[in-house]
């Protein structure tokens, strides 16, 4: 295994605005369940089946609105103070828009295939996914470590900050809602507060509120205490 992927952070480098910590927790924790779903599908079982490649659909999906997002803001602010260095992981891009393409169509036979078809079709699907988990979690360290360092070495927390909202505000309301979601499912229960209260500071009431039910749809009732008690005094229905 490349020893880049287990270097550890500097002191300074983790206390500066990470671009990628939010959106990758989200990513991790949608893929991770979504592997365990599909591992575990009773494929006799039509609502079972029905819930899992709708929640497959849903997740590559939104890999494949994340590669977009990321190829059109991240990797040009990169090349613009340190042309090539967006190379690798564009190059990964690349790799994971055929994967997605593959594991649709192997979806599609799972779910639209004749019943001799089925497990064929479950046993590759499983396989592929497996492999694209694995990939994208190397592939996000990678950026997590490499390309922060460009762009942390490049610009001013104020900067990444404002790249981060331009991407934001090119989300669409569903991207928004699955980020939120599993944002929500993936972090700690202090990062899940902080990101509550940064929105509760910044957006309109009508959209926190609309996070915030999100929030208490997606989570543990633990969970989801521990975060309206952190959200506290503000009056929070449990």
């Amino acid at each position: 295994m490349p020893t880049q992927y287990f270097e550890k952070e500097t002191s300074e480098a983790a206390q500066r605005f990470n671009i990628y910590a939010g959106i990758h927790k989200a990513v991790r924790a949608f893929l991770c369940d979504t592997l365990v779903r599909v591992a575990t599908l009773d494929i006799e079982d039509r609502q079972a089946m029905f819930h899992t490649i709708r929640q497959l659909r849903e997740l590559l999906a939104f890999c494949s609105d994340h590669i977009a997002h990321e190829d059109r803001f991240v990797h040009p602010a990169m090349e613009r103070r340190q042309p090539g260095s967006s190379g690798d992981t564009a190059g990964d891009h690349l790799h994971h828009a055929q994967t997605l393409a593959s594991l649709r169509a192997a979806a599609d036979v799972l779910e639209h295939g004749a019943p001799d078809e089925k497990p064929a079709a479950w046993s590759r699907l499983h396989r592929e996914l497996a492999v694209f988990v694995g990939e994208s979690l190397l592939h996000m360290d990678l950026e997590e470590s490499a390309n922060n360092q460009v762009l942390q070495g490049c610009y001013s927390d104020g900067e990444l900050v404002a790249l981060h909202q331009e991407i934001l505000g090119a989300l669409t309301p569903q991207e928004m809602v699955v980020a939120t979601r599993w944002m929500m499912i993936g972090s700690s229960p202090a990062e899940r507060a902080q990101v509550m209260a940064g929105m509760r500071a910044d957006a309109p009431p009508p959209a926190f509120e609309a996070m915030l039910g999100i929030a208490r749809d997606s989570l543990s009732p633990g969970d989801w205490n521990k975060l309206a008690a952190a959200l506290a005094p503000v009056a929070i229905a449990a």
